[in-house]
């Protein structure tokens, strides 16, 4: 019973337990297989409220992120970016295009704002924001763009929203992007994959009706 066979029946059986062990915690009981993932599932199992943010618009004008966390008849659809960027971020403005345009089309204004915000306020500027957003035709009773107004403001955003930004060696950054939810309670709720705008649309109109 005690052979060397058994033993190292046993101590596989142990590895095999704590690895298991080990991707449960870092999968959300496999809920997901990627922090995207993971980070969606705990989204919908508690969503996170909004604290917090000091911003300043493309008007020049001082917000508060914490004003998008108070209950209110609309829902905000949020992708964080910088405009400088021109892979994932031309993805999630493209989107919040597409979704200026259903809103528009499904008579939900006043139901779903937009809200893009950068977390490179060094390079943009009110200014740069303004530009950007007449470039994608943005609509500002529907639509605003803002960055971060300090670094500590920067840090509380990236955390809110789980995103992860690294200096990509040319001048730009490298980082995870989302279409983030804020719900009418105030409460981020939701995470979609950032191509894919049509899902949070959907999922709005089954839950709060056309």
């Amino acid at each position: 019973m005690n052979s060397p066979l058994l033993r190292a029946a046993a101590a596989a059986l142990a590895m095999l337990l704590l690895t298991c062990m080990a991707l449960a915690a870092v999968t959300g009981n496999f809920s997901a297989l990627t922090s995207d993932g993971v980070r969606r599932a705990e989204l919908a199992r508690a969503p996170r409220s909004v604290p917090h943010v000091a911003l300043i618009d493309s008007t020049g004008q001082a917000m508060e992120l914490a004003d998008y966390g108070k209950p209110s008849d609309q829902a905000t659809f949020v992708v964080l970016a910088y405009v400088r960027c021109q892979t994932i971020c031309r993805t999630g403005a493209s989107g919040q295009a597409w979704l200026q345009g259903a809103i528009r089309a499904h008579g939900l204004e006043g139901r779903i704002r937009l809200l893009t915000l950068s977390f490179d306020s060094e390079n943009d500027t009110p200014a740069v924001l303004a530009a950007h957003a007449r470039q994608l035709g943005a609509d500002p009773r529907l639509w605003r763009f803002a960055t971060v107004s300090s670094g500590v403001d920067r840090a509380r955003l990236l955390d809110l929203f789980g995103v992860v930004v690294l200096p990509d060696g040319l001048g730009g950054y490298s980082h995870n992007a989302a279409l983030f939810v804020i719900g009418r309670d105030g409460r981020l709720s939701r995470a979609y994959d950032i191509d894919r705008p049509d899902l949070a649309l959907v999922d709005f109109l089954e839950s709060f009706g056309p």
